[in-house]
């Protein structure tokens, strides 16, 4: 009979510890599934932003490449209007420059416009007149009146003003090569001079230019 009672109080305690560990180990279990879902939450957050903060970044990036093609193909249309407006700087020069050369040898007179004699600023306005360009009357008012240029930038077609009595005196119009057409008091009339040579190159002033 004490047999019967401690085998039945021994199967009791089993039966308790293992109940006791079941309810254990299922805790365990529910620990153990608690900290999964949390660390899964925690690791969407963080890629969450992670996610949108790539979306930004292509966005900005396809924006900034399409900003890049507009500025590139603005900057090819510059160089383009910038080509074609020499290409007419240039033919005009050109044709001024025939319609100058077209007077070599008329004479000069003092106070003359045109047609067949000049005075050095009434040759000039004579010249671009034929171009359609209106030129002030004296030498020293169609120095003022332009578009300054430094000597080392010369190009066809700009006046080229000297000190030949006092202040800007003379104006002829570059050819170039260093050479310029005017009338002159001291030749025959409408030549061709240099600005390097020894009566005209002291007495450079400025440039301008119209065209």
């Amino acid at each position: 009979m004490i047999m019967k009672k401690t085998l039945l109080a021994a199967i009791f305690t089993l039966g308790f510890v293992g109940l006791s560990m079941n309810f254990s180990y299922a805790d365990e279990a529910e620990i153990f599934n608690n900290e999964v879902e949390v660390k899964t939450s925690v690791a969407k957050e963080i890629a969450e932003p992670v996610s949108i903060e790539v979306s930004e970044l292509e966005k900005l990036l396809a924006l900034n490449e399409e900003q890049t093609k507009i500025e590139e193909k603005e900057e090819k249309e510059k160089q383009a209007k910038n080509v074609e407006e020499e290409v007419s700087v240039s033919v005009d020069a050109d044709k001024l420059i025939v319609i100058a050369k077209s007077k070599l040898g008329s004479p000069y007179s003092y106070g003359s416009l045109g047609p067949n004699a000049f005075d050095c600023s009434g040759y000039t306005s004579y010249v671009f007149r034929q171009m359609g360009i209106s030129l002030p009357r004296t030498a020293s008012s169609q120095a003022y009146a332009g578009v300054k240029v430094a000597k080392a930038n010369l190009q066809k077609g700009d006046l080229v003003f000297f000190n030949t009595y006092g202040g800007i005196s003379h104006v002829g119009i570059y050819i170039e090569n260093g050479n310029f057409i005017h009338a002159s008091s001291y030749g025959s009339g409408v030549v061709v001079s240099n600005i390097n040579d020894s009566y005209y190159a002291p007495r450079y002033v400025t440039a301008a230019r119209y065209l």
